[in-house]
This record gives structure tokens, sequence and C-alpha cells, in this order.
């Protein structure tokens, strides 16, 4: 598989149910970037003849845990983002601005 915005959910619930997920690293396969048509049949067949041949540029997959910690902290920096563009905004009004 691809890795996209979702494909950590994706990754691990395949990696139950099958014995070995590839995560494929989007940037890297240049096949499927450079692609003029894209439509998923296609890609999923230009992603499993890379894998066949050994040449799938793989993505390194963050445990369940980790991915679960950099959420949090992505979302720590999202809050003190907005924590600061409150401050500001408040002191832009208390100098009349």
């Amino acid at each position: 598989m691809e890795a996209t915005r979702n494909w950590g959910l994706i990754y691990h619930w395949l990696d139950e149910v099958l014995d070995d997920v590839a995560l494929a690293h989007p940037l890297k396969v240049k096949a499927i970037a450079e692609a003029k048509i894209k439509i998923d049949k296609i890609s999923a067949d230009i992603l499993a003849d890379l894998l066949r041949a050994d040449l799938l540029p793989k993505a390194y997959a963050l445990g369940k845990q980790t991915r679960g910690l950099k959420s949090i902290l992505r979302q720590r920096m999202f809050i003190v983002w907005i924590q600061t563009m409150v401050k500001n905004r408040i002191y832009d009004i208390l100098n009349g601005q």
C-alpha cells in the first residue's frame, strides 16, 4: 500500500490480517508520481509490479503507540499556535491597532 493521509489505521488493520504489508514511499515511487492518469487500479498494479521486482521504495511504518504520541504532540503544537495567535491579537487590541 502507498503511504497516504490515513495510512496508519489501514496499515495496522492489514498487518493483523496479513503476514507482510509493504508501505510504499509516495515521493519515491516515481512511476506513480509522474503518471498522467492517476487511477487506483493502475497505481495498485504498478505497486504490485514494483514489489514483485523488489524495486518498491519502502517507507518506515511507525508503531501504533508512537503514532499515538505523535498525534498528541501534533495537537499540542496546534493548541500552542492558537494560544500565541490569541495573545498577539489581545496585544494588538490593547495597543489600539
